[in-house]
């Protein structure tokens, strides 16, 4: 279990105001007074207490100045958390919706298969703070394929990672791909999946993985919302 660090004001007569600070007009003994004014991420140059209850702020500064920080903070991680929520439920009614659609035309349409007449790449890389380089490869391919008798042409796409280097092209011209198309509208096409194939429900193991990424990743914002809320209250009472 990890242990709270120990915050020691100074001793009786030690402790000096800096010159030009004000006496704050509350007297305030608490953890929280202590850990602004000598904890682990304490606001030296801002807020000091003697330890027996009086807090000095440096010029300019006050609690409600404080406090109005705090409710910058606030916010900004309210609305990151509300964004991150609106983005990965976004995200994941997505792919139910294209996942319901592979399984509609799995069922209904006309499984034919395409010829890859050309084919365009995108790369991009990520390297964030303590892991591994993703490289991704963006394939588009477009393809001509029958429906009934008549010829179509479209497009497929594809993403690939690797954290070996660029992944090739998931496809060449020249290649075929095992395509479901919709006979009503033979312009809908869906590549043959054989994740999807192997599943009959929408909402799969990747759908609940976006979902608990998505609330995982929303927690960071939202735990600062409500830490920093706390914090704009007792700091009005510093």
């Amino acid at each position: 279990m990890k242990k709270t660090p120990q915050v020691t004001p100074p001793s009786p007569g030690s402790f000096q105001v800096p010159e030009g600070w004000v006496l704050s007009p509350h007297r305030n003994t608490s953890r929280y007074a202590m850990e602004v004014a000598y904890g682990r991420h304490a606001w030296r140059g801002i807020y000091l207490n003697d330890g027996a209850g009086n807090g000095y702020f440096a010029p300019g500064w006050n609690g409600l100045r404080l406090a109005r920080n705090m409710r910058v903070v606030q916010r900004v991680a309210g609305t990151l958390t509300i964004l991150s929520l609106l983005f990965f439920s976004g995200w994941t009614v997505k792919t139910v919706l294209d996942n319901k659609e592979y399984h509609r035309l799995s069922a209904e349409g006309v499984q034919t298969q395409a010829l890859v007449q050309s084919v365009s790449t995108e790369t991009s890389t990520r390297h964030r703070k303590n892991t591994d380089r993703t490289y991704t490869t963006d394939t588009a391919a477009v393809v001509t394929y029958s429906v009934g008798g008549d010829s179509f042409s479209g497009t497929v796409e594809h993403r690939s990672h690797s954290k070996d280097g660029y992944p090739e092209p998931e496809w060449r011209p020249g290649e075929s791909v095992e395509l479901y198309a919709d006979p009503a509208a033979p312009e809908k096409i869906v590549v043959l999946s054989p994740y999807l194939e192997e599943r009959t429900n929408p909402v799969n193991g990747s759908t609940w993985f976006l979902t608990i990424m998505g609330l995982g990743l929303s927690a960071v914002p939202a735990v600062i919302y409500f830490v920093s809320r706390s914090s704009r209250r007792k700091a009005e009472a510093l």
